[in-house]
Parts: structure tokens; C-alpha cells; sequence
């Protein structure tokens, strides 16, 4: 590399990184790095095209094109990411008070087979919001047509049931046939695991004061860790995958009024619904069909950028895989049915919104060129490009400088470089399947995953999902041993060494991915029926003897963990009695002592909450949900190295998880049962503790699933008439084994 080349590099790294620096203070170095991220990666995509396409035979041709292609397509993306963080909008509050007289409201929640423990709490939550009564219905819309929801609408009270005879259109004719059935001038559209917050109507109406907003969306948050996030051990270091869409590009679409519809957390003015004939229909996103529609000809969305309502994001990597197939497929018949480019009513900037939303889903077939171009050279000697080292690292190192500094600065720590590439290389070979199937085959492609909730007691590896990453790993790792063979050896395999260094650092690069991603197919087990919160709320335990002065470090909705300071009141813990606890939201909920252990001069405490009435259940929603701290908001990706990451895997994938050891202490035991289900099923509990047991069932084929809520009937006063959801289910020859988990009771 010549002088001049190498002051160029020199000077304009430092420059980047000034500029990067100073951008955190001032806005013209924010605009200055974007511009010359633009710019410098315009530069080097105008060198590629005219300067590397390889010459040296026709498939190395076309392979060349497909890559370039991708990289244009890639700054394509750039240019509209740009522009949407280009200058920061947050929308003003406008406050319920506006109105002179505030509107009538219905809560639809579209529910189809969801567990009925999740959707009791969404309905309790719902009727929680702050908002008279006489002017809130809330509905539940199952598609189901399920007896035992019925009678949990029922149960709770103030709540309306709604079925209908036939499924037609999915969630979106669940919807519209409950606009048909209710009257109410807003309509709020809750999945059934999304909790609202008693404040999400006091921050979202008012801006209907504004004649011509269609819809207001809130951003979908989640409570649980995602499968990046859990199977990883990095629940602390790293985002929901989802939260920079929800909370960055969401916000900067709605500076163009181009804010998505996700099918939760939205409130729609209902003559806006009407005259786009409801939801739209015919095609699997009909959430963001809808969106895109009350948006034409002047109308107007809002996208409040706060934690309204959360939710469960998937629990597994095969249902993560699942939804995004389905988003995937649902955008790309989106395109065919509503183009946004000759949709009437559109603007400019929401027509280009729209259509980048649906490009991006074709980012797998791109990420699948850039991981096979190296492993093609290196095993078969096909080109993708063609150039020297020093000439490469001119243009493309600014390049990949500017890239990662502007992407610092614009995803406000919700996101890195890297870890963007670990998420679309693990999702790259089937969304490119999706993108392949819907374009050209119009129809489903069925991947064979493991279902939600199977195997949940231990890790196990998705061996047909992690199929696509292993053979890649296997072309990788080959190619790398043919690199250390023509260093090694006498053998000369590869002629061109400018080109070898190119792509053994580009196969090292993609093989970091690929790694990570298979560590994400590896399935942690999940022991908790119900997710636990890290709190910080004061609280006291009483009993007939004595008041002991605690604080509540984590909470759930069937138990908790205590602190408690003062190591005499630990001492009266040891005994045993009758205790309740009571907070601001919670008054002498009766619970059960699970264990008790001291550090130092703290003593720690894990209860459950025993025989939970409705009144009980309905202040732990409240304090859990609908008056809980937002803990969401601020996370960002702290300490969230790759390498930190995988050493972090291996240390920890051994070890026996917090979840398991927090368990009450399971007994070995033979006792006979009944499982009463949609029949009734002779069982065997072989372990069981005071949340759960273990039951095995002779036959093989007896009708249960993960997540269903059974009755266990027995003679054993442990087990007398209690209800259980179940965990999972494992088949051992012709007998069946399952895992239940004990439902609280409801009292009164």
C-alpha cells in the first residue's frame, strides 16, 4: 500500500472517530457522521461496481452480480434507516382531559387457543385501566369457541364473552365480528399475553382530539427473555431483539406518519375502521395491512413511545422461527395485494416506508449470498469479486468504519453491528426459504421444529433447525483446514493470495455468527410456570405473633422472594405458622414459607401465595402490571461482547439453573391419579413437590398438550382437586411423561 493510500485510511478513521465522539454532544457532528457514512459507502459500492466484478469465468460472473446486487440492495436500507434517525421525534403528550366529554371504549382481546391462566391476566389487567366504567367494555374475542374461557369471562366479572360459528379470516374476522357486535367509538386491539398498564388509555386518547387520527400505536415490550436472550444467558446484556423496530423505527416512521400497525397495544377511531370496511383481510399481516390503509387520503396515525403494555415475546427459537416466517410471508402478500407504490392516498416517504418494510424481510436471501461467497472461493474457487488487499481495504475499510460508529449513534445502545449480523445470520436460511416459497411456490412450507413447551426440563438441541448452521459450520470449518494446508504445506491450493486473505478474514467473520446462532438452537429448559420480576417494593409479613418488616426483590404471580433485614424476624420465620403478606397494592395475601436461607446478616425468603381469591389475584396484577415500574425502557446493550457471550454459554450451559434450585424440594413418590381432561386418564405421580409434579401415563397416545390446564383428582390430600397446566410432554417407549405445574386456587 503507497503513502498517499495509507494517509487516506489514517485520516479518515480519525475523522470518524472525531466525529463520533462529538456527535454524542453536538447534532451538526451527528448529521456529519451520517452524512459521511452515506458517502463514503457510496464511494466504495461505485468502486465495486465498476472496478471488482471477476472476469475469470461466467459463474463467477453471476456470483459476482448477486453480491453486488445484495450489498446495493444493503445501502438501499442504509439510505431509509438514515433518514428515519436523522433527527429525533418524540410526540407530545396530549392528556385524556382535552375532551370535553370522554368517548365510549371497547377492549378487544382476539384470543384462539392461548393458555387461560395468560389470558385471565390480560382481562384482569384490561379491567384495571384507569377510565370510568360505564364507558370501558372489555371483550373477549375467542376463536376457539371454548367452554372453559366462557366460564373464566364469567368468573371475573365485567368482562363480555364473544365467539363466532366459523374462523374465517383469522385474527382479522375475529376482529370484525366483534366490531359488528359492539358500539363503542374506540376500539383498543390486545393480543391475549399483552398486558395493558392502568395508564395506557390516559396516554393514548387524547391525541384522538385531532379529528383526523385513524389509529394510535404503543409499542410491544416483553416481560420474558427472548430466545437470543435466554438460551444465550444474556437476559442482562442484551435487548429484546424486537425493541429497537418497537421503540426506534417505529418512533422515526412516525415522523412521516407512517407508523406500523404490530396487531397489539393499538387504539383505532372506529369510523375510521368502517370506512376502510374493517380490518383488512386476505392475507396473514393484516395488522399491518390495516395500518397502511388508515393512513391514506390525510389520515393520520400517532406512535406513543412509552411502556403501555407488556407481553410474552416466543419462548422458544423454533416459535421465534415460526413468527418470523409468518411476518415474512404476510409482508410479501401485503406487496401483492396492496402495493404501496400504486395504493391511492399515499405520500412519498410512506410509500417508501412501506415498500423498505417489505424489502427487508429479503435481507435472508442477501445474508445467504454473503455467507456463501467465501465458502465458494475457498472450496470450488469461484469469485465474488475480484481485487487486491490494499486497493480492498481502501475503499471498503471507511466503509465498515463509518457503518459501525453511525449505527452506535443512531440505535442509542439498543443495538450493535455485530449483533445485528448474529440475529440475521441465524434467521437468514429460512427467511431466504420463506422469501423463495411465497415468491414462487405461493404456499407454506412447514419447518420441522420443536414445539413450544416439549423437553422443557432440560437443554436439548433443535438438531433440524440448527441443520442449515451446522452445514455451513461444516463448509467453513473445511475451508479453513484447506487455508491451513496451503500455509502449512508445501501444497499450493490457492494462486491468488490477495484473495485468500480477503475471504479467510470474511469466513472467520461469518463463522462467529454461525456459532452463536447454533448456540441459540440449543433449547434452555424453563422451569417457572410464571415469569418472575425483579422488584424493589416494601412490604409485611404477618402472623398471629408476630409483624416482620420486608422487601419484595422478585415477584410473580404465584410466588415471591423476600429480604428480610433483620436476622431476629428471620428467626421467627424458621417456625412454623400461618403467614400473609401485604404492600401498597396487596393486602394479607396468604402464603406459604418455601424456604428460607441467611447471608451475612440478611436472611432471604421464597414464598407462595396460597389459595389466591379474585380480589387477591387482582392486586398482584396490579402491582406486577398495571402499576408497576417500568424496568423496560432504558435497556440497552451493556457489556454485550460476542466473546463474552459464548465464554459465557460455556460457563454457565453446565451448570443447574437459579430456576431449578428456587423449586420447592421434589419427593420421589407412587401415587394414582386422574387427569381430568377432554376424558379422563389414568396416571401415576412419580415425583412431586408443592408447585408441581411429575405424572406418567401408560399409554402413550392420551390426549393432552403443552400449556393445557387439566384437573388431577385423588385420594392423596396433597393432590385433592387441584388444577395444573402442563409443561411439557416427553414420550419414553409406549408410556408418556408429563410435567404439570399447580394453578393457585381461586377463592372467593
Amino acid at each position: 500500500m503507497n503513502d498517499p493510500s495509507l494517509y487516506w485510511l489514517i485520516g479518515s478513521t480519525v475523522l470518524l472517530l472525531c466525529l463520533f465522539f462529538c456527535a454524542k454532544k453536538w447534532a451538526w457532528a451527528r448529521y456529519a457522521l451520517l452524512i459521511a457514512f452515506i458517502a463514503v459507502t457510496l464511494l466504495y459500492l461505485l468502486w465495486r461496481s465498476f472496478f471488482t466484478l471477476p472476469t475469470i469465468g461466467l459463474v463467477s460472473l453471476i456470483f459476482g452480480i448477486l453480491l453486488l446486487l445484495a450489498e446495493w440492495a444493503g445501502f438501499l436500507q442504509s439510505i431509509v434507516f438514515t433518514i428515519l434517525s436523522w433527527r429525533p421525534f418524540k410526540r407530545k403528550a396530549i392528556p385524556i382531559s382535552v375532551f370535553d366529554e370522554l368517548p365510549t371504549v371497547d377492549v378487544f382481546i382476539a384470543t384462539y387457543n392461548e393458555p387461560e391462566d395468560l389470558l385471565k391476566r390480560t382481562i384482569t389487567a384490561s379491567l384495571q385501566m384507569r377510565y370510568p366504567k360505564e364507558k370501558l367494555n372489555v371483550y373477549v374475542c375467542d376463536d376457539g369457541r371454548r367452554k372453559s374461557v366462557q366460564a373464566l369471562v364469567e368468573s371475573i366479572g365485567n368482562a363480555t364473552y364473544i365467539s363466532r360459528p366459523t374462523n374465517e379470516h383469522q385474527k382479522a374476522g375475529n376482529l370484525n365480528h366483534a366490531l359488528t357486535l359492539t358500539s363503542g367509538e374506540f376500539i383498543v386491539t390486545m393480543d391475549a399475553d399483552m398486558v395493558p398498564r392502568a395508564s395506557f388509555l390516559e396516554q393514548t386518547l387524547g391525541h384522538f382530539i385531532d379529528p383526523k387520527v385513524s389509529f394510535v400505536q404503543a409499542p410491544q415490550v416483553f416481560y420474558n427473555a427472548d430466545p437470543f436472550q435466554y438460551n444465550l444467558f444474556f437476559e442482562d446484556r442484551i435487548t429484546n431483539e424486537q425493541d429497537f423496530f418497537m421503540r426506534r423505527l417505529e418512533e422515526g416512521k412516525d415522523r412521516f406518519n407512517a407508523t406500523m400497525y404490530v396487531g397489539s397495544n393499538a387504539l383505532f377511531r372506529r369510523t375510521s375502521l368502517e370506512n376502510i370496511g374493517g380490518f383488512a383481510t386476505g392475507v396473514i399481516t393484516e395488522d399491518m395491512a390495516t395500518g397502511m390503509l388508515l393512513q391514506t387520503n390525510g389520515q393520520k396515525s400517532v406512535f406513543v413511545n412509552e411502556t403501555l403494555a407488556v407481553g410474552l415475546s416466543p419462548e422458544t427459537y423454533a416459535d421465534l422461527l415460526k413468527q418470523r416466517d409468518r411476518w415474512c410471508r404476510g409482508n410479501i402478500q401485503v406487496m401483492r395485494k396492496w402495493n404501496p407504490f400504486t395504493i391511492k392516498g399515499l405520500s412519498f416517504m410512506q410509500r417508501l416506508l412501506y415498500a423498505d418494510g417489505i424489502h427487508y424481510w429479503f435481507f435472508g436471501m442477501y445474508k445467504m449470498i454473503y455467507l456463501l461467497a467465501p465458502i465458494l472461493f475457498l472450496l470450488f474457487s469461484i469469485y465474488s469479486l475480484q481485487t487486491d488487499l490494499s486497493t480492498l481495504l481502501l475503499f471498503w475499510l471507511p466503509s465498515f468504519v463509518a457503518s459501525q460508529l453511525a449505527f452506535r449513534i443512531i440505535s442509542g445502545n439498543k443495538r450493535s453491528v455485530l449483533w445485528s449480523h448474529v440475529y440475521e445470520v441465524a434467521l437468514a436460511p429460512y427467511m431466504a426459504l420463506s422469501v423463495l416459497s411465497e415468491v414462487f411456490l405461493k404456499k407454506e412450507v412447514r419447518f420441522n421444529v420443536t414445539r413450544k413447551g416439549v423437553l422443557q426440563h432440560k437443554r436439548h438441541l433443535l438438531w433440524l433447525t440448527s441443520m442449515p448452521y451446522l452445514l455451513l459450520l461444516g463448509l467453513s470449518l473445511t475451508s479453513i483446514v484447506l487455508v491451513g494446508v496451503h500455509f502449512l504445506t508445501p501444497m499450493t491450493i490457492f494462486a491468488n493470495s490477495d484473495m485468500l486473505y480477503i475471504n479467510l478474514f470474511w469466513i472467520l467473520y461469518n463463522l462467529v455468527a454461525l456459532v452463536m446462532a447454533l448456540l441459540v438452537s440449543i433449547e434452555r429448559p424453563r422451569f417457572r410456570g410464571a415469569e418472575r420480576f425483579n422488584v424493589d417494593i416494601n412490604g409485611m409479613l404477618t402472623s398471629d405473633k408476630r409483624e416482620i418488616e420486608c422487601k419484595i426483590i422478585d415477584l410473580s404471580e404465584t410466588g415471591a422472594r423476600l429480604m428480610v433485614m433483620n436476622r431476629e424476624d428471620a428467626s421467627w420465620l424458621s417456625l412454623d405458622g400461618e403467614w400473609t403478606l401485604s404492600t401498597n397494592h396487596l393486602s394479607q395475601v396468604p402464603v406459604t414459607k418455601e424456604w428460607i436461607n441467611t447471608k451475612r446478616t440478611v436472611a432471604y425468603v421464597g414464598i407462595s401465595f396460597d389459595a389466591i381469591s379474585q380480589h387477591h389475584y387482582e392486586a398482584l396484577i396490579a402491582e406486577l402490571f398495571a402499576h408497576g415500574k417500568d424496568i423496560y425502557s432504558e435497556r440497552e446493550y451493556n457489556n454485550a461482547s460476542l466473546l463474552y457471550a459464548m465464554l459465557g454459554f460455556l460457563k454457565k450451559t453446565e451448570q443447574s439453573p437459579r430456576q431449578q434450585e428456587r423449586q420447592s424440594i421434589r419427593q420421589a413418590v407412587s401415587v394414582p391419579i386422574m387427569l381430568q381432561a377432554d376424558d379422563e386418564i389414568a396416571a401415576t405421580i412419580t415425583d412431586l413437590s408443592l408447585s408441581g409434579c411429575r405424572v406418567k401415563m401408560s399409554d402413550g397416545n392420551v390426549p393432552i398438550l403443552p400449556d393445557q390446564v387439566i384437573e388431577i383428582v385423588g385420594e392423596d390430600e396433597r393432590i385433592v382437586s387441584k388444577k395444573a397446566r402442563v409443561q411439557w410432554i416427553q414420550k419414553r417407549g409406549r408410556k408418556l411423561e408429563a410435567g404439570l405445574f399447580f394453578l393457585p386456587k381461586q377463592g372467593g
